[in-house]
């Protein structure tokens, strides 16, 4: 599973904690993953298990909107230039960047939470372990 090997690499990159699919309630600052969709490589007759998945990764920033911008550039840089490599452990053949996204939250107690999003379609082996 893909995901293991994302989390700790994202965590690598970042210095935050990161999470799947969404923060915890009672945590503000972190990179949060999910994957989007998963569809099969299209290599005509040929079967294969590589997978184009679109994972979308976000980097939530209380207050601070230059770091939230920082942090998806150097996660955008490391995994962009994978060819025929491994994210953490995981062989991933490539990675593309995909649609870029941003937002922000002010909250009631002068707090601005900023996201940071970012799609990275990784194509990879679907029965590696």
């Amino acid at each position: 599973m893909i995901e293991t090997d994302l989390k700790a690499d994202l965590e690598r990159l970042t210095g935050l904690k990161a999470y799947p699919v969404a923060l915890p309630s009672n945590v503000l600052e972190g990179v949060i993953y999910q994957r989007i969709s998963d569809p099969k490589m299209m290599t005509g007759l040929a079967n294969t298990s590589l997978v184009q998945s679109r994972f979308q990764v976000t980097f939530q920033i209380p207050n601070d909107y230059a770091k939230a911008l920082k942090l998806e550039q150097l996660v955008l840089k490391a995994w962009e230039t994978i060819t025929h490599g491994y994210i953490g452990k995981y062989p991933v053949q490539a990675v593309q960047r995909g649609n870029f996204m941003q937002y922000r939250e002010e909250q009631t107690d002068k707090r601005v939470i900023w996201r940071v999003m970012r799609d990275f379609i990784i194509t990879y082996p679907e029965d590696a372990e």
